[in-house]
């Protein structure tokens, strides 16, 4: 069952997956209750969030989309405004409630644009759905595999009230303006460390290993011009290990280009999902 929700200016629905009330915020006309979002306009792309996030930290990157594209994100099960406590147990789990989103919804073939951890789940969605997964865009730190032993015992200490909760200021451009570190944070307390300490322990237990050139799907890696040289080399060496993948360098950004530089990642997606769509023309046979 899809049920509307409310906040001035933006479409969201809520839609029951497993059990869990999952909310989605679109762009594009209000659709009634009851029927999907409005997703004529190019292609529909499906924002994935990082750890500890939620679906309205692309509203910037959803707002520069939406010009020519029809932007969908959401909150995974124990995020921002979606039902539950804790987050899914796995990488694979959380692929799977975005399959069960899309189908319950009737779309079809999509592009995947995932931030870190959503990086993680656009490759397992693509490699369990390859019928869904029509191009991927991974941002925000993508690795074949991730090490977050410091940051889960960091987050153990805090969940079980030995330290405090502190906001994280990495990964950003040091000219970064204070209006996006508040928008961040703003977004940041809406989920449990409960959940953020799931998402870690998930990220930490997955691995590409050596599956990935079956994606067939065409791969952008966008890295930022200030991200860390340890986050730069692991999404080299991920896009080593795909099929048919490049790496392009967002300029003005750190590790968090989706709200450092929303409208230039805009426009950066929007070209490759262009020459994305012409390669698959040339290639279908007439």
């Amino acid at each position: 069952m899809i049920r509307t929700a409310s906040v001035p200016g933006v479409p969201m629905k809520y839609q029951n997956i497993g059990g869990v009330a999952t909310l989605v915020q679109h762009r594009g006309a209000t659709t009634l209750p009851g029927h999907p979002p409005d997703c004529g306009l190019g292609s529909v792309v499906v924002c994935l969030h990082d750890a500890g996030g939620n679906g309205n930290g692309f509203a910037d990157l959803m707002d520069a989309l939406a010009a020519t594209q029809s932007p969908i994100a959401f909150d995974l099960p124990g995020h921002g405004r979606s039902g539950g406590l804790d987050a899914l147990d796995s990488i694979g789990a959380m692929a799977a409630h975005a399959a069960g989103l899309l189908d319950a919804f009737g779309i079809g073939s999509v592009a995947l644009v995932g931030e870190g951890m959503g990086g993680a789940v656009a490759i397992e969605l693509a490699l369990a759905r390859p019928d869904l997964a029509s191009a991927l865009v991974l941002v925000g730190g993508p690795a074949i595999s991730f090490a977050f032993d410091t940051e889960i015992a960091s987050l153990s200490a805090i969940t079980s009230g030995r330290a405090r909760r502190e906001f994280d200021r990495s990964g950003y451009a040091p000219d970064t303006d204070r209006a996006v570190y508040q928008k961040a944070f703003a977004e940041w307390v809406k989920t449990d460390p409960r959940a953020t300490l799931g998402d870690r322990k998930a990220q930490a237990a997955w691995t590409l290993g050596s599956r990935g050139e079956a994606i067939s799907a065409p791969v952008l890696v966008v890295v930022g011009e200030h991200e860390e040289a340890a986050s730069v080399a692991a999404a080299t060496e991920l896009v080593a290990q795909l099929g048919s993948a490049s790496i392009d360098t967002l300029s003005g950004a750190g590790r968090r280009g989706g709200v450092e530089q929303p409208a230039a990642l805009a426009a950066r997606i929007a070209s490759f999902l262009e020459g994305a769509r012409g390669q698959r023309s040339r290639e279908t046979p007439p």
